[in-house]
């Protein structure tokens, strides 16, 4: 059996208890001393990289300028699905409906987060999806109210995806291979999951 050790202190570390951080792998020690997690995107940061908020959370650059930007652009780009939005939610006022639709929170610089907020379209509850990078430990990230509903797709797909809970709520972090190779079954799982008679509250 291949030990792994921590790129820090060079230290042995038990398969199940290795964190990766940039495709290397640390102990918890010097994870936790050296690296955090972005609080809107929840990439891995290096600490004393990071941007921080008032309240002392972390960002990678793009999330915290995307937050805290006040130069941001006037006449921002809109995909597919937000034009849908916006479309629909036009009507609606016209006719004096209102809708609960929306569309997912994504990282829009992440190309195949876009294609996939365009492919689910309108939802009854958007949640946030996020990209990670393929990592042995997971390959699912889920907040704690939704993990019930992706534990059900998954078994009911005979999909055997490795799943870890997450911070916060109505946040979903795909992995990079299946974003890539299993494209239609994240689809199914992102609609399941955002159906309002599925979604579990926060």
């Amino acid at each position: 059996m291949c030990k792994t050790y921590c790129t820090s202190c060079g230290d042995a570390v038990a398969e199940d208890n290795v964190r990766w951080a940039f495709d290397s792998p640390y102990c918890s020690h010097c994870f936790d001393n050296a690296f955090t997690y972005c609080e809107e995107c929840d990439c891995v940061l290096i600490q004393s990289e990071a941007n921080y908020s008032n309240g002392g959370y972390p960002y990678c650059d793009e999330c915290y300028e995307n937050e805290f930007d006040d130069d941001s652009p006037n006449n921002p780009d809109v995909d597919e699905s937000d034009r849908k939005l916006i479309i629909e939610l036009s009507r609606n006022w016209l006719f004096g409906k209102s809708t609960n639709k929306g569309t997912l929170k994504i990282n829009a610089n992440d190309v195949v987060l876009t294609r996939i907020k365009e492919k689910v379209g309108l939802v009854d509850h958007p949640i946030y999806l996020f990209g990670l990078k393929d990592r042995e430990e997971y390959q699912l990230s889920v907040s704690s109210n939704l993990m019930d509903n992706v534990r059900e797709f998954l078994m009911l797909n005979g999909l055997d995806w490795k799943v870890v809970e997450g911070i916060g709520s109505n946040r979903l972090g795909i992995s990079l291979s299946i974003r890539e190779n299993n494209f239609k079954e994240a689809i199914q799982l992102i609609k399941s999951v955002t159906k309002s008679h599925t979604l579990q509250p926060a």
